[in-house]
């Protein structure tokens, strides 16, 4: 790392008239915790989703939603307005929306390293897709002499999105660009018919990119891919700054402090949407 961190001005970085395609991959469920989404052939066929557009072209305008407003250093954080990164979601499914029903919303993202001629930022947003199926409003019909005051809509809501723009400082272009799924598993909540359950989805994802190697890009100033989206979960949760430790050390830690333990106990992560 460079002993100088070169701060970058991105106003009207892009060049208007470049553009970019972004291809889009949604794997099916393949894994569940009470596996909800087959009980039934309509539920099946509901959450059984794909891209709604396999290819799209994006211009460069379409980016400058992840750009800082002005000036920026490596390492800096900075909100991003999560409903004008939704149209980037449409490309899966038009029920895309940033306003969560229950969670953390938002978006943040950090420019993660700089050269002369390049810039890699990553981000991170919240979001959830409302897939209004005429399974669900059935349900909801039949079930509303009982009382039920549930979602009207059934939902597909992902643990959070990770990504990169990469971008071409001389020539104001990008260079590249994902939107991803963690791939880990119960990356994802599904609720429909009065039901939840967390699910696995081996990949989601919008990618576009080109033949540059940034294997080879000499970075002036770099921060690690770790260290960029721990400062981004800190943004979501403050809570993550503590250090949780699991029973068995926490146990030794109150006995050698005279410290009481706060324990918590959840259902999948505690630093995602997934649960």
């Amino acid at each position: 790392m460079a002993m100088e961190n070169t701060v970058i001005n991105f106003c009207n970085m892009l060049n208007s008239s470049s553009s970019v395609r972004v291809h889009a991959h949604w794997e099916p469920i393949v894994d569940a915790t009470f596996n909800m989404h087959n009980d039934s052939p309509q539920l099946a066929e509901m959450f059984d989703l794909s891209p709604c557009y396999p290819v799209k072209e994006y211009g460069a305008e379409a980016f400058k939603v992840f750009l800082p407003p002005s000036t920026a250093a490596v390492g800096d954080v900075w909100a991003l307005n999560p409903n004008r990164i939704v149209p980037f979601l449409y490309q899966f499914h038009p029920g895309a929306r940033a306003d969560l029903g229950n969670g953390e919303a938002g978006a943040y993202a950090c420019l993660r390293a700089c050269s002369s001629d390049y810039a890699e930022i990553t981000f991170r947003i919240h979001a959830e897709f409302t897939l209004g199926s005429d399974v669900h409003q059935e349900w909801q019909q039949e079930n509303a002499e009982e009382g039920w005051e549930g979602e009207s809509e059934a939902k597909f809501i992902p643990s959070q999105y990770v990504g990169q723009v990469f971008v071409n400082l001389k020539r104001g272009t990008i260079r590249a660009f994902s939107l991803a799924l963690p791939a880990r598993n119960s990356n994802v909540d599904i609720n429909a018919c009065g039901g939840a359950d967390m699910v696995f989805v081996p990949r989601m994802e919008l990618l576009a990119m080109d033949e540059t190697d940034r294997d080879e890009i000499a970075w002036e100033t770099v921060i690690t891919v770790e260290a960029a989206r721990r400062s981004l979960e800190l943004k979501f949760y403050p809570f993550a700054k503590i250090d949780w430790l699991p029973i068995e050390r926490a146990v030794e830690r109150a006995k050698a402090t005279h410290r009481p333990i706060h324990a918590i106990l959840v259902w999948g992560c505690l630093d995602d949407e997934s649960c």
